[in-house]
């Protein structure tokens, strides 16, 4: 007879395998890659601020926040790729990157 597994049972799995909990997680890639979660936060706030300007009828700003949310973006995709070019080449042992 197989027992159901509850959502706290499932987290608790997985905190067993990972060794860390998903907001510890959360902190190390924040402390890793600094500049993805504020290109998020970046896009975020424009996106807010382009649906504020459209509520209130101001069209240019709106536009404005609609073209840096799309800057935003493509600088979070341009973070995320740096990242994982910096940690595929970086040296494990002492953190300088390794030139082929």
């Amino acid at each position: 007879m197989v027992r159901e597994s509850t959502q706290e049972d499932l987290q608790r799995m997985k905190f067993a395998l990972n060794g860390e909990s998903p907001w510890d997680r959360m902190k190390r890639k924040s402390k890793d890659e600094p500049f993805v979660p504020a290109g998020v936060a970046l896009t975020c706030f424009a996106l807010v601020a382009a649906t504020v300007g459209i509520k209130t009828g101001n069209k240019v700003y709106a536009n404005h926040m609609f073209r840096l949310r799309v800057a935003a973006q493509g600088f979070t995709v341009l973070a995320m790729v740096g990242g994982s070019l910096l940690y595929t080449y970086r040296n494990p042992k002492d953190g300088s990157v390794v030139s082929e």
